[in-house]
């Protein structure tokens, strides 16, 4: 799905790789498919018209739709547009730390969503046909199932080099989700996942132009692909029906930052510009800053006679070998013109 390489075309397969080289590195992400598009040329279509025709082609291309619902802004959107659109969800997914929170509405570990947003909204709309799975994901660190984590069994120590752009253990999670939820069919299945908003920049010549960055797209790392199920990303992805989106919001997103500019306005949160929620969002978790033990690793802090604590601190030493741990490491794609 993604790389990494430099300048003389060194292809690296993981970050630690490409930090570790010292030299300036660009990501791969789709580049192949991206680069023939012309992302001067804006879609005529409204956005709630391109995330319904999105939905639809996700429904049709595959037989069964996982959505992952974190209560955040964009997942909202997506959970607002198969709803209103009348566009069946097989399951709806709820990931969180929920057992080690002190109490019910706490953001220790990044669960404030969830209690403000998220289960409020599921039990306000009606999803009958929807199985609606909510997954405490350190059930499974316990001693006894922490080595069942293919990472692990497949990498040993050095695990924290393949698990993609962030280090968290929320993420060990994310890359052995087929066995987690015992998914034993054999029906084409679509993990949908919301992941980061297209982003506007400006070059020196005040051409604005968009790109992607891996840590946003790369944070789960390429562990958890197979045959009949896959990771699918909503709002960004080769697909028509996603190019789409993505050159729509760079666009609507540019006119905005241009009018506010020539106005002395405030340029409103992106969110507010690309969606119009019908559920209004009354809670928003602080951003993670660290690309290891992320403020949804907190329970690990008092966990550290565990099993997973240990390993965790063996692939922090392995990974520290490539790279510095006191930061994220962000690499971009190419820059992909809109004017």
């Amino acid at each position: 799905m993604y790389f990494y390489y430099d300048n003389d075309l060194n292809a690296y397969p993981t970050l630690a790789e490409a930090v570790k080289s010292q030299k300036k590195c660009w990501l791969y992400f789709h580049d192949d498919a991206f680069s023939k598009v012309n992302w001067k040329i804006e879609p005529t279509f409204p956005l709630d018209e391109l995330y319904k025709r999105r939905a639809l082609y996700l429904r049709e291309k595959y037989q069964y739709l996982i959505l992952c619902y974190s209560g955040g802004t964009d997942s909202t959107a997506m959970l607002e547009t198969f709803y209103y659109n009348n566009i069946h969800i097989d399951e709806i997914l709820v990931v969180g730390a929920l057992s080690q929170d002190p109490h019910s509405g706490s953001d220790i570990n990044h669960n404030g969503d969830l209690y403000h947003n998220a289960f409020p909204l599921l039990n306000k709309l009606s999803f009958p046909n929807t199985k609606i799975t909510i997954s405490d994901y350190t059930e499974y660190f316990r001693n006894d199932k922490v080595h069942e984590f293919t990472l692990f069994q497949k990498y040993g120590n050095e695990w924290a080099k393949y698990i993609g752009s962030l280090q968290s253990v929320h993420n060990i999670f994310w890359s052995d989700l087929r066995r987690i939820l015992g998914i034993r069919n054999n029906k084409e299945t679509a993990v949908i996942l919301g992941h980061d908003k297209t982003r506007v920049e400006y070059d020196e010549n005040g051409k604005a132009f968009t790109r992607f960055s891996n840590l946003a797209f790369c944070a789960y790392g390429n562990n958890f692909d197979d045959e009949n199920f896959r990771f699918v990303f909503f709002y960004t992805a080769p697909d028509q029906t996603a190019v789409d989106i993505i050159a729509k919001q760079a666009h609507v997103l540019y006119r905005t930052e241009q009018l506010c500019k020539s106005l002395n306005k405030p340029i409103p949160e992106t969110h507010d510009i690309y969606y119009r929620y019908k559920n209004p969002i009354s809670f928003m978790s602080e951003k993670t800053k660290l690309s290891v033990l992320s403020p949804r690793d907190t329970f690990m802090i008092n966990k550290k006679d565990s099993e997973i604590y240990k390993m965790y601190v063996e692939g922090m030493k392995v990974l520290k070998e490539y790279m510095p741990l006191d930061r994220k490491h962000c690499i971009f794609t190419r820059r992909y013109y809109i004017t």
